[in-house]
C-alpha cells in the first residue's frame, strides 16, 4: 500500500524545485490569458519557502474587490496614503486601455517624427547633389526649407560634438603615450 499512486511523499527539495520551474510558466500563462482575451485574471501563489507570488490582469486588487462581498474588511492602505485595491477589475481594466492607447499615441508620434527627419534629410541630400557637394554640411543653408533648417542645424551640431570627441580621445591617448613616442 505504501507505493500506490499518490501516496508517495514528495522531499522538500523536490517540492522546491518544482515550483521554482512551474511558477514562472503559471504567470506568463495567465498574462497571455489576461492579454489575449481581455479577460480578469489574478494567479496568486505561495512558494514552500512561504514567499507570495502573483499576477493580475488589469491588477490583482482589482479582480479581488470584484469578488470579495461588500461587507469585505475595508482595503489596505499604501505609505502614501493611496487606497490600495480600491478599484474594480472595469476600472483598473479601464485605467490600463486607457495607458495601452498613450503608448500606441506615442509611438504614432515617433513614427512621425522619423518620417519629418527622413523627410528632410532627403531634402537635404537632393540640395547636396544639386550643388554637386561631396559633404552634407556644405550645403548652402539657402537652399533649404524652412522645415530642413532645425535637423540640418542639429546634424551640425552632433557633428561638432563628434568631431571634438574625436580630438579629446587623441590628445588624451597623445598624452599617455611616453615622450620618447611621440616624437
Amino acid at each position: 500500500m505504501a507505493n500506490e499512486p499518490g501516496r508517495n511523499r514528495i522531499s522538500e527539495e523536490q517540492r522546491r524545485d518544482s515550483f521554482r520551474k512551474r511558477r514562472p510558466t503559471l504567470l506568463a500563462m495567465a498574462r497571455d490569458i489576461a492579454e489575449e482575451f481581455d479577460s480578469h485574471v489574478a494567479v496568486v501563489t505561495i512558494s514552500p519557502a512561504g514567499e507570495p507570488y502573483a499576477f493580475g490582469g488589469p491588477t490583482v486588487d482589482s479582480v479581488l474587490r470584484t469578488y470579495f462581498p461588500a461587507d469585505a474588511p475595508p482595503p489596505l492602505h499604501s505609505p502614501s496614503g493611496v487606497v490600495v485595491g480600491a478599484d474594480t477589475a472595469a476600472e483598473a481594466a479601464a485605467r490600463v486601455a486607457g495607458m495601452k492607447r498613450e503608448v500606441e499615441e506615442t509611438k504614432a508620434l515617433v513614427a512621425e517624427e522619423w518620417g519629418r527627419l527622413a523627410g528632410a534629410w532627403v531634402k537635404i541630400r537632393a540640395a547636396q547633389a544639386a550643388a554637386q557637394k561631396k559633404n552634407w554640411w556644405e550645403v548652402d543653408v539657402e537652399a533649404l526649407g524652412e522645415e530642413e533648417l532645425p535637423v540640418f542645424i542639429r546634424a551640425l551640431e552632433k557633428l561638432k560634438a563628434d568631431i571634438q570627441e574625436r580630438i579629446d580621445a587623441k590628445a588624451s591617448a597623445r598624452m599617455s603615450l611616453p615622450e620618447k613616442m611621440q616624437e
